[in-house]
């Protein structure tokens, strides 16, 4: 009697942990896909010139999958939901990121899905107010900075347009060389070209490498927050955290 009652109270605390789990599957490979997007779509030399830029963006979209993925694993239930709470509304905002809008609305079944296993664990809560209330700061902190490394990526960087130019280098190969642009406000150009050159490519702009350091130590900050987050003591608790 008294291991079924125990096995019971397990099943009860991880009430909603593997919810979670599935909901984080379910938003992940989307998420990847739509953070691929603009390394798939891209031409040369843009590609290979923001190739940093693109994998942290994916890793960004990735984000809120990853933390629910995370929250899955915290045994206080309480905790767990109040996590998963603030994540699914990250995920909402990667929902209707005007990045590929209308495309990013495949996310949000998976925000409704964390939704549903935050409120799950949120039943199953057995604690005092203070505990939920310091896992809802903590995952606040948590998405401020995954949004600022979002910010950081796209939107703090210098708009000066870039141009390239396809033109033979001293070793018989063609090589992209920048160029400034001479279009002006209104316009993307990289000039008259030269007989040595055969191409030319303009873009407004791209992500540098500098903004996508700036933009991964916003998000490897977060992870460590959540880490962290679920080594407190008051946040962990005996049993498996398992349905």
């Amino acid at each position: 009697m008294t291991t079924s009652g125990t096995e019971n109270s397990d099943a009860f605390e991880g009430r909603g942990a593997l919810a979670a789990k599935v909901a984080a599957l379910i938003g992940l490979v989307p998420a990847i896909f739509l953070g691929s997007l603009r390394f798939i779509l891209s031409e040369e030399p843009e590609g290979s010139k923001e190739l940093a830029g693109s994998v942290v963006l994916a890793l960004t979209f990735a984000a809120p999958y990853l933390l629910a993925l995370m929250a899955s694993q915290v045994r206080r239930p309480e905790a767990r939901g109040a996590l998963l709470a603030v994540v699914g509304l990250l995920s909402l905002v990667a929902s209707f990121s005007a990045l590929v809008s209308p495309v990013t609305l495949v996310l949000l079944p998976a925000t409704f899905a964390i939704w549903f296993a935050a409120a799950r664990s949120l039943t199953a809560s057995v604690s005092p107010f203070a505990t939920t209330a310091f896992a809802a700061v903590a995952g606040f902190l948590i998405a401020a900075l995954v949004g600022l490394s979002f910010i950081a990526l796209l939107w703090l960087g210098d708009p000066e347009p870039r141009c390239w130019v396809l033109t033979l280098g001293v070793d018989g190969e063609y090589v992209w060389e920048e160029r400034p642009n001479v279009g002006g406000p209104g316009g993307l150009s990289a000039g008259v070209l030269s007989g040595t050159d055969r191409n030319s490519s303009c873009v407004s702009d791209i992500i540098t490498n500098s903004e996508a350091g700036v933009s991964a130590g916003l998000l490897a900050a977060a992870f460590l927050v959540m880490i962290l987050t679920m080594r407190l003591p008051w946040i962990r608790l005996p049993g498996s955290g398992r349905t």
